[in-house]
Formats: C-alpha cells, structure tokens, sequence
C-alpha cells in the first residue's frame, strides 16, 4: 500500500509540472471569477465577518499572484480582462491606479463597473475622483451600481470628496439596488443633510430592503436625526418584519431609550415629549426640543411642560339629559321632554391629521406619516 501511495504522489507531481503557463492562467482567473461571486453574496448578506474573511482571500491570492493579474489586463478575452481589473483593488498597489484608470472609460460596460469599484477598493488618497462622478451617470445600471459601492472603501466619515450630493441623486435611482447601494453608503458617512431626501421619500419606497436600511441610515446619524422619531414610529406598522425591526432600532438609537417595539409604546411617548421641552435653569431663553446641555453654562437641560406648568385645559363639557341622549346643551338646563335636569359629560376629544384621519390621539401632536408632519387637528 505504501508503495502504491507513494507511485501516485509522484504521478500527480508529474501531472502538475507539466501544466502550462496558459492552464496556470486560466484556473487562476476563474478562481478569481468565483470568489467575486462569493465576494458579491457576502456583501448581499450585510454581514460583516463574512465580508472580511472573503476580502482577506482575495487580498491573498492577489498577493501570490500580482503580475499573473496584472498581464490578464492586456487579455483580448473580455472576462479575463474584466476578472484582472476587479482583482487590481486587492492590490493596494499604488501603481495599479494608472493601470485601471483607462478602463473606466471602456466601451465595454462589464468593464467600467470592475475598474471603477478596484479604484475604491484601492483606497488611495491620490485617487481621482473624476471617473465616480461620471459613471455614477452612467446608462448601464449595473455602472451606477459598481460605482457607489466604489465609494464605500474611498469615501470617510471625515472625508466625503465633496461627492454626497452625487450619492444622495443616487436615492432616486429607477433600479433598487442602486438606491439601496447609495443608503448603506450614506450610513457610513452619517450626513445631516441626508435626513430630508430620506424622510420625504425613501421611508415610502416600493421595496421592503431600501424602507429597511432607510430606517438604519436615519438611525445611524444618532440623536441628531431626532426629527425622524415620528416617521419612524409609523415604519412600526410596516407590513414588514425586517422593515418594523430596522425602525425600532433606529428609534431606540437616536432616542437613546431601551423601549419595546410596540406602537402604541412608542407613540405615547412621543405624545407626552410634544407637551414638554427642556430649558437651561439659568438661561430661560435656551429652550430645545430635545435632550441636551445648555450652550451657555453647560449645565442639563430641565424638562419643563411647554405651557409653563400650568394645568392643561379641561376638556370641554356638554349637559345631557338622562333618559333623552339627544338632548344636550353647553350650560346646565333641563330637557325639554321630560323636564329633567341635565347632567354632565365631558366629551372625549380627539385629534387627528387633515390629511390622514386615521392617525389619530388623544392629545396635541404632529402626524407621523411620512413626509406629513402636519399638527393633528380636533376631530369633529
């Protein structure tokens, strides 16, 4: 048996050293092939580990075989071609740049969309970012696409290259996954100026993922995104699962509370914060909306009624006769059947919106619809 073993072990050392160079080549870049196909299903899953450990396998095989990669740019073969650009931003050569650049503006679209996400995936200051703004524009959808992505390695938090206009025009791209691409990149750099594109329209897209990580991207802007609470508190009544739990994420992070993801928690609270405010103790003309410290001393906020702490204004109450409910008056009186002195009823005031009367409460507040926000009105 040993004998046997070791006869096979040096017939496949035979076999492999007298592959060519060309066969060599050819493995090398259908492996490359299937790992941006896993590459591709790992960012799809949002997982992170996952994500990394596929990009730490491809950061390998590009390092072993850098040059193989770099030569498969001058293939006539249109895959090849396009598997060697995609391969370069594993490089984090800075010599590639020059290499992939051309590219961008190739006739082939299968080509610009690889080179112009190996240019962020390089993640190099020097890079220019030119060829983001123009494939961004792009006809072929799948460009757009690559391009965004692109964005997500080159782009900071703390250095966007002026190009978030660029990605916030993304949210209104006609295909999903463009739109979704642009949020999860807005998520990264958790820009204010994002916050009215996404309440006005994207809380309402067709697609239950962009609705979801709209949500998320609100919630990751914090409590500066406080404006979002009551258009996030109607998300909780999703016909989504995933939708009503990246809501109740987000409105526990940007109000920072710990609540249950019932609607009916979250829209009492949010009724009894709209009857108070938070004033500085010392500087009576520093009133907010929300949490925080007065920018004068420093000192916590006060949570105060808004009217001052006076009592609320009873509701209003109207005489009705006992045996005749028809009967009612604004003053004490008798009914004018039976003689009987009224008694009295307070009415049950409700407030609803103008322009969505089903979102009602038994308070003063704002509607949460998204792109409403109107003040709920008496209902008669």
């Amino acid at each position: 048996m040993r004998i046997l073993a070791v006869t096979a072990a040096a017939a496949l050392a035979a076999c492999s050293s007298t592959r060519s160079e060309e066969q060599l080549t050819l493995d090398l870049f259908d492996r490359i092939e299937m790992s941006f196909v896993k590459l591709v299903d790992a960012y799809a899953s949002q997982d992170p580990a996952r994500v990394a450990r596929e990009e730490s396998d491809l950061n390998r095989l590009v390092s072993a075989n850098y040059d193989r990669i770099r030569g498969g740019l001058s293939s006539s073969d249109l895959q090849r071609k396009a598997a060697a650009a995609f391969a370069m931003g594993f490089s984090r050569n800075p010599e590639a740049v020059a290499l992939i650049l051309p590219l961008t503006e190739d006739r082939a679209g299968l080509l610009r969309a690889r080179a112009v996400v190996a240019l962020g995936m390089l993640a190099l200051k020097d890079i220019p970012t030119e060829p983001f703004r123009k494939l961004l524009e792009d006809a072929e959808w799948e460009v757009r696409l690559s391009a965004v992505h692109g964005l997500r390695y080159l782009l900071t938090e703390g250095d966007d290259r002026g190009l978030v206009p660029a990605v916030l025009a993304k949210l209104g791209d006609p295909v999903m996954d463009v739109r979704n691409e642009a949020l999860i990149l807005l998520r990264k750099l958790r820009r204010k100026e994002a916050m009215d594109p996404l309440l006005s329209k994207m809380t309402r897209d067709l697609e239950p993922l962009v609705r979801a990580n709209t949500a998320l991207t609100l919630g990751a802007l914090g409590p500066q995104a406080m404006a979002a609470t009551p258009h996030l508190i109607e998300m909780l009544r999703d016909e989504d699962a995933k939708v009503v739990e990246a809501a109740w994420v987000a409105l526990n992070r940007i109000n920072e509370r710990d609540f249950d993801r019932s609607y009916a928690t979250w829209r009492d609270w949010y009724e009894d914060e709209q009857r108070h405010s938070y004033v500085c103790p010392d500087h009576k003309e520093v009133s907010r909306d929300t949490p925080g410290e007065c920018p004068v001393c420093k000192k916590k906020l006060e949570r105060l009624p808004r009217d001052g702490g006076k009592k609320p204004e009873p509701a209003p109450t109207v005489y009705v006769c006992p045996d005749h409910k028809e009967v009612q008056t604004a003053t004490p009186s008798k009914c004018g059947k039976c003689d009987k002195d009224l008694v009295p009823r307070k009415l049950d005031v409700v407030y609803a919106c103008p322009d969505h009367p089903d979102v009602q409460t038994k308070t003063p507040s704002k509607c949460g619809r998204p792109g409403c926000g109107r003040d709920l009105v008496p209902k008669k």
